[in-house]
């Protein structure tokens, strides 16, 4: 970039002109006329106020994480809440931040973290006001530093912001939790108009908490934060059939004959899968973990406590740096052009990605006793994910109730789904190895976000995806589009299809379901009413701050949401 595209309009503003925008997973990519960088709420309205006067839209981006098509448009205006260094370059030393000093670390006016007065939902809990600027990493320490309150829930990411975490709607892990939108209490908006507004009617919070960006630019969020628990973390490497037992009916030869147990007797099976019930039922943290061609699963589950002696931190720095190494590697590995020539020329597909799981696995963790640790440093177990660039597709199944008592789930389509991920994985071995990446479920809760793909799910949902590195782009989709069309096949014992949604910020555009666009499958089914409520919502919000649905088109959506949301507008 020309050092005089580059230029300071105020001191809490910094603007690239035609700075090309990529998302992290590379699938994204368009050319604002204007990359926006401000560190304050006035920054915000200065560049929201230049957007209406220029009939121009604006859209924020973070990390970029997301794989859909939810940034912004090209030749129009993009916020980065964070420095376009921090956001785009890898190596990114967010993770290392833990062994920095805090005066080290840059903060200001929109990452700000402080507790607010206000009644939360649930007795002895408080109310935390964030600014949408502030990073998971930086979240995460205030809440060891202070070892008062913390989240009961995140993504595993701390190179996250919590602006971009929370507006696509995502989730942790654990079947009494919901996502991170349900914890949201208050919205703090910069509207159409550069005016700075407040959303906290629990009833529009349904829709201003999870809105995509939609409604304007996010300033802060308040979430309602829990007393600080501590997680005993104890994670086990268990073979793969007694991790997660397959369903019922499935035969033994459709078994890769790598994963068979000899001495596995029908009594341990049914104490393995009756194990994996328990856990997933009532379990704090629930999370499993298979590697392609790995002949173990990584299971991480754990529960709480509330007595703070003998706590430890964990990853401890040393454990830290050496994830951070050790994803940093794989990304310079896996784009190695006469690495990947070799491989391919060699056919070593199958034991090149067999390697890495092997690798993966023996970083991992396995403990004799459990490790007591503080309950943010537990969800985000895992460090330095930003440097390893992947490909990734998630969908959210509802779970079904228990045909004995219809009050309890019966995990049958979700040992369906964790097995038929597995078998396809194996079936496409000798086909270039596409899914180079773990298979990873987490069970948790429904939700009552408008938009999220949990809603209604009074049972719980299985969260599950699949991953690969982003060396494996040009065989990916066919693939994910074979899994996918799997996932989505279920059906209930009425025989109705089960109705499995995409997580709204990993990757479905670009991908058919049922020989179509799973877009049109999400606009006309799987949301058809939702959306309509999501409009009426902020239709309401609007009326009450001076703005209406066709200024939120012109001001804050894209091509997708036009057509997703505004298409009748």
């Amino acid at each position: 970039m020309d050092l005089f595209d580059r230029f300071d309009l105020l001191p809490a503003l910094i603007v690239y002109k035609n700075a090309p925008f990529q998302n992290w997973g590379l699938v994204v990519d368009y050319t604002p006329q204007y990359t926006c960088i401000p560190n304050s709420i006035g920054g915000v309205q200065r560049i929201v106020k230049y957007a209406r006067d220029n009939d121009m839209s604006v859209r924020c981006a973070g990390f970029r994480h997301s794989w859909a098509p939810i940034f912004g448009r090209h030749g129009q205006i993009t916020i980065s809440l964070l420095s376009l260094a921090e956001a785009t370059k890898i190596p990114n030393f967010t993770a290392l931040s833990k062994i920095l000093p805090e005066w080290l670390l840059h903060k200001n006016e929109l990452q700000t973290l402080e507790v607010v007065s206000g009644t939360p939902r649930v007795k002895g809990n408080v109310l935390v006001r964030i600014g949408a600027s502030t990073t998971n990493e930086q979240l995460r320490r205030w809440c060891v530093k202070n070892n008062k309150y913390s989240y009961p829930l995140n993504v595993i990411m701390v190179e996250m912001t919590i602006g971009g975490t929370n507006a696509p709607i995502c989730h942790g892990a654990g079947r009494r939790h919901e996502t991170l939108s349900d914890l949201v209490r208050r919205v703090e908006y910069v509207d159409c108009n550069g005016k700075l507004q407040v959303v906290d009617d629990p009833r529009l919070l349904r829709a201003a908490a999870g809105c995509f960006g939609l409604m304007g630019v996010v300033t802060h969020l308040t979430l309602e934060f829990e007393p600080m628990s501590y997680a005993l973390m104890k994670p086990e490497k268990i073979p793969v059939l007694r991790a997660i037992p397959p369903p019922d009916d499935m035969r033994d030869d459709e078994i890769p004959p790598a994963l068979r147990l000899q001495d596995w007797t029908p009594e341990q099976r049914a104490a393995d899968i009756a194990k994996f019930e328990e856990v997933a039922t009532n379990g704090f943290y629930t999370e499993w973990f298979w590697f392609p061609y790995s002949d173990l699963c990584w299971v991480n589950c754990w529960d709480t406590t509330d007595n703070p002696s003998g706590t430890e931190d964990y990853p401890s720095n040393v454990q830290t740096f050496f994830m951070f190494i050790s994803q940093f590697t794989m990304n310079v590995l896996q784009n190695a052009t006469v690495l990947n020539e070799l491989i391919k020329t060699l056919h070593l597909d199958e034991a090149a990605v067999t390697l890495i799981s092997r690798a993966a696995m023996f970083a991992l963790p396995a403990w004799e006793e459990p490790v007591k640790t503080y309950l943010p440093d537990a969800l985000h177990f895992q460090r330095g994910i930003q440097n390893v660039r992947v490909l990734d597709v998630e969908v959210e199944i509802p779970l079904q109730p228990s045909e004995t008592n219809p009050t309890k789930p019966d995990y049958a389509v979700v040992r369906r789904a964790w097995w038929d991920a597995i078998l396809s994985c194996y079936a496409h071995s000798s086909k270039g190895c596409p899914q180079r990446m773990p298979l990873e479920m987490r069970i948790m809760g429904g939700s009552d976000i408008v938009m999220a793909p949990q809603k209604g799910n009074k049972l719980g949902t299985c969260a599950i995806e699949v991953l690969t590195l982003e060396a494996a782009r040009d065989m990916w989709v066919p693939y994910a589009e074979e899994v996918i069309g799997k996932w989505l096949s279920y059906r209930d014992r009425e025989g109705k299809r089960i109705n499995t949604k995409p997580h709204w910020a990993k990757q479905w555009n670009g991908i058919n379901v049922d020989g179509k666009p799973w877009v049109e499958k999400m606009k006309h089914k799987d949301y058809r009413l939702e959306k309509e409520e999501f409009k009426g919502l902020l239709a309401e919000i609007g009326k009450k701050h001076g703005w209406t649905l066709k200024d939120l088109k012109k001001r804050f959506s894209n091509d997708f949401f036009d057509a997703f949301y505004f298409d009748d507008i």
